[in-house]
């Protein structure tokens, strides 16, 4: 538990947008794999297991909360440095949590394991469960959609 809860609950948050129900999900995620344990083959790393389970956990959850979201006022954080940027790049990070949440959950699962968490297609493919090419798929409309919200 120790070694993965990072990763866990980044995913948990990204694919759910808010914090507590992000600690939610992912409690929820290491009490199923401790259930599953037995379940655990050994055809995938742990880690590509555990980051399935945690998914699927977070799109159930998801599923569960269908509420509309407005995107419609973000921009890109300006260069610079100092307190002002900062307050500037954190405002757009957070624009950007919304947006990923009005993608579609195969597309933004997609994105937050690829983009975000620096997965290859190969191990994306494996935790959500298709093939590899189906992954960059998924990733590159996630991608186009962000790049329309955003835009």
């Amino acid at each position: 538990m120790v070694r993965h809860q990072t990763l866990v609950f980044r995913v948990c948050f990204r694919i759910l947008g808010d914090r507590e129900d992000a600690k939610d999900a992912a409690q929820e995620a290491f009490i199923r794999a401790y259930k599953k344990m037995d379940g655990f083959e050994g055809r995938s790393s742990f880690k590509t297991w555990m980051t399935r389970l945690t998914v699927n956990v977070s799109l159930n959850e998801r599923g569960k909360r269908k509420e509309n979201l407005d995107i419609e006022d973000w921009a890109p954080p300006e260069l610079g440095d100092g307190p002002e940027a900062e307050a500037v790049k954190a405002e757009a990070l957070a624009k950007l949590h919304k947006a990923l949440q009005a993608l579609q959950p195969n597309h933004r699962a997609a994105v937050v394991l690829h983009d975000l968490e620096g997965m290859n297609f190969r191990e994306v493919g494996e935790s959500l469960d298709v093939p590899e090419q189906t992954a960059k798929s998924w990733a590159y409309r996630g991608r186009q959609r962000l790049k329309d919200l955003l835009t």
